[in-house]
């Protein structure tokens, strides 16, 4: 037996999905903001930026984490002392 809404476009959500997607990416981001304020040793904006550049076409990253390691691939991005686990950077 078919349902009605089983047959509802796939690229449809919810807007509750949407708002809690939303706010959980403000709270990675407050978390990621938050430990950053606690590490003294940060890369510069510039060194930070490249390495993320060089994250976001890497297959190991899963949204905000590498899944490699598991970390928030800000969190180690901006850290100066900090290696991409997979040696790109």
């Amino acid at each position: 037996m078919s349902f009605p809404y089983t047959q509802r476009k796939t690229d449809m959500t919810c807007k509750g999905c949407e708002r809690n997607n939303q706010m959980m990416e403000m709270d990675i981001e407050s978390a990621i903001d938050e430990q950053l304020s606690m590490e003294l040793n940060h890369a510069s904006n510039e060194l930070r930026d490249q390495r993320l550049i060089v994250c976001s076409a890497c297959p190991a990253l899963s949204e905000h984490t590498c899944k490699h390691c598991g970390c928030f691939v800000r969190f180690r991005a901006s850290l100066q002392d900090k290696r991409c686990p997979l040696g790109k950077w």
